[in-house]
């Protein structure tokens, strides 16, 4: 089998410190992010595209973040990018707060969520090649899972607590309580020991020659985008990537906004089903370990690609909280199969001493999937939402598309070396 599953003791530490400070973190964020939407949307009264506008270029910010920060991170070490971008973003967060709580214009609150998602750029591909740096081939599905469970604890407790808070007080103050997880994550990756010795400098040069490596910056990133494109494997698992993350994202901004306006849902229940989905995770993520050592990342990346695009097809038959729960189960059980298998499968394919490279391009074209799927979602939902079992079907074919490009990269894998071969 390729890359089966090793066990989870005797993990280096820093697994599970990268998951704790993901647990925490994603409590944090969670308790406001999951509700932005909704309020652009339901309490500002925007059409559904418009916020749909701004994620997008959230997102394209935090995708070329993520391509400059894997990058960098090869070269200054995986720490000082992860601990700064918490810290800084944790201001920025609690700036968010208060322009909430003053009604400031929806442009200004624009500008600042492009900029949290930017600095949300400088924390994931770096923290994910971190983990990869300190385990063995072996162990890479059972590390990439503990962080996945990590990132689910969070949103098993974050959006419920942010409903239940915001019934009792205004919603923007609990972006506050959100800064304060920020600042704790960043403590805690302050002991994490960094695997990257430096080989470049910590900052970049100040003056006007800081236009040059921006420019660097830049060309570094097409070049890495071309070559992976170039290559039979690497551009199925880019495409796929992109499919996954334009799909998946619809579960954290579509369908909030659908089952509160088209369904009738409150805030508090809404942030019960992602509840639901961070306790399935919880349940569901070592026994899917154990499934994935058994099948094989060939054969799970495909068929949990299947699986997500199941989950979103039965949402348009959800009449209510129960349909909601029924698709997020089903959902949850293709998250906690692809995740892992997806960051091993990076981990595998690239090259050890550019790894933060290959986690930075394949987190670019994530983001990328991300920035527009709040776009396509909310024209989705302003064109046919109301025609509930229509517009399912539209997103669940994203995720058609997604399993023909993994069933490419593994059948493509297997040709240029045997599944289960050494790196």
């Amino acid at each position: 089998m390729w890359l089966k599953l090793g066990p989870t003791s005797g993990l280096d530490r820093r697994v599970w410190q990268m998951a704790l400070a993901r647990a925490v973190n994603t409590m944090g964020l969670s308790q406001v992010i999951s509700f932005l939407g909704i309020y652009v949307v339901e309490t500002r009264g925007y059409p559904a595209w418009v916020y749909g506008m701004i994620a997008l270029c959230a997102n394209v910010g935090q995708s070329l973040a993520s391509a400059w920060a894997g990058d960098l991170s090869d070269r200054i070490g995986r720490r000082p990018l992860i601990t700064n971008a918490l810290f800084v973003r944790a201001g920025f967060i609690a700036l968010l707060g208060v322009q909430i709580l003053l009604e400031a214009p929806l442009w200004t609150l624009a500008v600042n969520i492009v900029i949290n998602s930017t600095l949300r750029g400088c924390f994931e591909p770096v923290a994910y090649a971190l983990v990869s740096d300190v385990v063995r081939d072996d162990q890479r599905v059972a590390a990439f899972g503990i962080q996945r469970m990590g990132t689910n604890v969070g949103w098993a407790i974050g959006p419920a607590l942010g409903g239940a808070l915001s019934l009792v007080m205004p919603y923007g103050a609990v972006f506050f309580i959100a800064a304060a997880g920020l600042v704790i994550t960043g403590i805690i990756t302050l002991g994490v020991e960094d695997p990257v010795h430096r080989t470049g400098p910590a900052a970049p040069p100040s003056g006007a020659a800081r236009s040059a490596p921006a420019a660097s910056g830049m060309r570094d990133l097409l070049d890495a985008l071309r070559e992976g494109l170039a290559d039979r494997v690497m551009s199925m698992l880019l495409i796929g990537t992109f499919l996954c993350a334009l799909l998946e994202t619809q579960m954290f901004t579509t369908l909030g906004i659908y089952m509160t306006t088209q369904l009738g849902l409150s805030r508090a229940e809404f942030g019960l089903l992602y509840t639901l989905n961070g306790l399935a995770v919880l349940v569901l993520q070592f026994p899917a370990l154990a499934v994935i050592r058994r099948l094989g990342i060939g054969i799970v990346l495909p068929w949990s690609s299947f699986l997500d695009a199941l989950g979103f097809a039965v949402i348009g038959l959800a009449a209510g909280f129960a349909g909601g729960a029924l698709s997020i189960v089903i959902l949850t059980c293709a998250e906690v199969l692809f995740d892992p298998a997806q960051q091993a499968a990076i981990a595998e394919v690239a090259d050890p001493a550019r790894r933060g490279r290959a986690f930075g391009v394949v987190g670019f074209v994530s983001t990328i999937g991300i920035a527009f799927a709040p776009l396509l979602g909310g024209r989705l939902l302003d064109a046919i939402g109301g025609h509930h079992v229509a517009m399912w079907l539209a997103v669940a074919a994203i995720g058609a598309g997604q399993t023909v490009c993994f069933i490419a990269f593994v059948r493509r894998r297997t040709q240029v070396r045997p599944l289960g071969a050494p790196s």
